[in-house]
């Protein structure tokens, strides 16, 4: 009798446990189908959006070219409105709101696959080329101004709120003096070399390029990016 009892016991014991496992198992199937699906959506939205971006900078770019078409009818005949349209474009350019042109010098930085580029690396070339005279400076195609940072994070170099793969190349691109060329070039030489028989850098294995180039184009700061920033600023009354 007692046998009995026990094999019922055991019976429904590992029939418990079975329902149990069973019930585990769909739950994490389950489980997968909502990340699974959570995942496509997401991806879809980042397309949604990506997309949605693009037209509105498209619109952006129509409605430029539209308001300098409207400054240039107003301006036509009227030095004064001239003048003001001239000094706002002068600030623009000043504040990195305009694609630019002119001589300037490309730094190329890359390291052994199994590397990871520094951010302390990019920045030495960028401060040095501000101390150099540059007017001008991306990275990666990120318009450099006042409010740029350059970052590490454990796999991405963050520039302008934009991460970048610290496997990649990084390209620095600056528009300085052309009379200033065999200087700006040789003090950027020595420098590399500087960087390259750094200890602490030595295992990275870098390769860095510089390049003279007669016509180098640095792109404009976009609108929307988290460098332009200006929602904290209200101008000083004037005395």
């Amino acid at each position: 009798m007692n046998n009995k009892v026990l094999q019922s016991f055991a019976i429904t014991l590992i029939c418990v446990l079975l329902g149990v496992l069973i019930s585990l198992q769909m739950k994490n199937v389950n489980e997968d189908k909502v990340t699974e699906n959570n995942l496509e959506e997401l991806q879809y939205k980042l397309i949604d959006y990506a997309n949605k971006n693009a037209e509105l900078n498209s619109r952006n770019a129509e409605l430029y070219q539209y308001i300098s078409q409207l400054e240039n009818n107003f301006a036509e005949g009227n030095a004064y409105i001239e003048s003001i349209i001239n000094e706002k474009e002068r600030i623009a350019i000043f504040a990195g709101l305009r694609e630019v042109k002119n001589y300037g010098v490309t730094i190329e930085i890359s390291c052994s696959p199994e590397s990871l580029i520094r951010d302390s690396v990019i920045r030495t070339f960028v401060n040095d080329l501000r101390a150099l005279g540059a007017q001008a400076l991306s990275v990666n195609g990120e318009r450099l101004v006042a409010t740029s940072e350059i970052r590490a994070t454990s796999s991405s170099i963050i520039i302008n709120g934009n991460g970048y793969n610290r496997q990649d190349k990084f390209v620095i691109s600056a528009i300085t003096d052309p009379p200033k060329e065999t200087y700006i070039l040789s003090y950027l030489e020595t420098l590399k070399k500087s960087v390259l028989s750094d200890a602490t850098l030595r295992n990275d294995q870098y390769d860095i390029r510089i390049t003279a180039v007669k016509e180098l184009t640095i792109p404009a700061l976009s609108e929307d990016s988290l460098a332009f920033k200006i929602d904290l600023l209200s101008p000083a009354a004037t005395p």
